[in-house]
């Protein structure tokens, strides 16, 4: 190889943090140690991996392949190193999770006691990042296990199920829309709207609910916190349509209150998400298992 590790950390660093000065301070060394470390794996590879655009560094297409690589590949590495640390000083393993769509975690210590008790070696490390790039983050080794709802078939994930939820409309309490069995797209045309995500996902209510009626919203506004969306709902300043255990703990308070949509429901199955690759005995898979039979639970 003609390069070396200390090349592959620099593209990783240089692409994570878009700047060659946090680059720099992320890896421990100076600008221009930096900068002669970008000029040495150029010359080792015979080609550009930057070209200056104002002040920033942007990545040649040759660059941007490497690049990939890079973010793909240590992951993987540092993941390989940790696990051999922790097998051949018999310490706790531990597993990296996230949730993908809704940042909702009343769930959570409840689970960790469940697990602690069940198998007290695995430890378990919350990555809030990977709610918006789950199966990046699956996929890069930046998370181990990835608790997501719907499941699109992906070459290298696999899913375990762990329970079935619902969309439902979350309106403030005794709102009037609230005291229907049920509501239709066409409720909602007048209604100061909050989408979770700009982005159109597969399974969820824009593609299964709104599209199909013809009638969106006329005030929409995306908010990407499932907490801030339900301060905002509670305070009586619009609705949305979220999953229903992402806002359990709200309901149950009653600050908000939840409507079916259409005469028979949305379902959601909920999954855990990892990687094939994983070995039959592997932590991921352990806490995985867990998971499961605590919903089950």
């Amino acid at each position: 190889m003609k390069l070396e590790i200390r090349h592959w950390q620099m593209l990783k660093a240089i692409s994570e943090l878009g700047n060659v000065a946090q680059a720099a301070d992320a890896l421990g060394i100076s600008q221009s140690a930096l900068s002669h470390r970008i000029a040495e794996a150029e010359r080792r590879m015979g080609g550009k991996f930057f070209e200056k655009e104002g002040r920033r560094l942007k990545l040649t297409p040759a660059g941007s392949l490497i690049t990939q690589a890079a973010l793909h590949s240590l992951p993987v590495l540092e993941r390989a190193e940790n696990d051999f640390e922790q097998n051949a000083s018999d310490q706790n393993q531990i597993v990296r999770l996230g949730v993908a769509s809704y940042s909702c975690y009343h769930w959570l210590p409840e689970f960790i006691q469940y697990a602690s008790q069940k198998a007290p070696k695995l430890k378990l490390q919350l990555v809030a990042s990977a709610t918006q790039n789950p199966i990046t983050s699956l996929q890069h080794g930046s998370v181990d296990i990835v608790i997501a709802p719907g499941y699109l078939a992906t070459p290298g994930i696999i899913p375990i199920p762990l329970f079935e939820d619902e969309l439902v409309l979350v309106t403030p309490h005794d709102h009037p829309l609230s005291h229907k069995p049920y509501i239709e797209a066409q409720d909602l045309s007048q209604e100061q709207y909050y989408t979770y995500s700009q982005n159109v996902l597969p399974g969820f209510e824009y593609e299964r609910f709104i599209r199909p009626s013809a009638v969106i919203p006329q005030q929409v506004e995306v908010v990407e916190m499932t907490d801030a969306i339900i301060e905002l709902i509670s305070a009586g300043l619009g609705m949305s349509i979220l999953s229903k255990w992402a806002v359990d703990a709200a309901l149950q308070s009653q600050r908000l209150s939840y409507t079916k949509l259409g005469e028979k429901g949305l379902d959601l199955a909920w999954s855990a998400l990892i990687r094939e690759s994983e070995k039959r005995n592997s932590a991921s898979k352990e806490l995985s298992k867990l998971l499961a039979r605590w919903y089950q639970k």
